[in-house]
């Protein structure tokens, strides 16, 4: 494998895990947004993915 090779390689799985991450962001952004909604945990979790848990240590930190 050549050097330019494992550079375009190691290019790719940084741009993956940024997005990755971006996605991430956008969804927990969303559960806040619905956090600040009035929207019950369980309804939020369903719908982005997160624990109940978590929505709920957000919602903490928001009031």
């Amino acid at each position: 494998m050549g050097l330019e090779k494992i550079l375009d390689d190691i290019e790719r799985r940084g741009q993956n895990k940024g997005e990755q991450i971006g996605e991430l962001k956008g969804k927990e952004d969303v559960a806040k947004q619905l956090i600040r909604m009035g929207m019950d945990s369980s309804s939020i979790a369903l719908a982005t993915g997160f624990s109940v848990q978590t929505i709920e240590d957000w919602r903490k930190e928001a009031y």
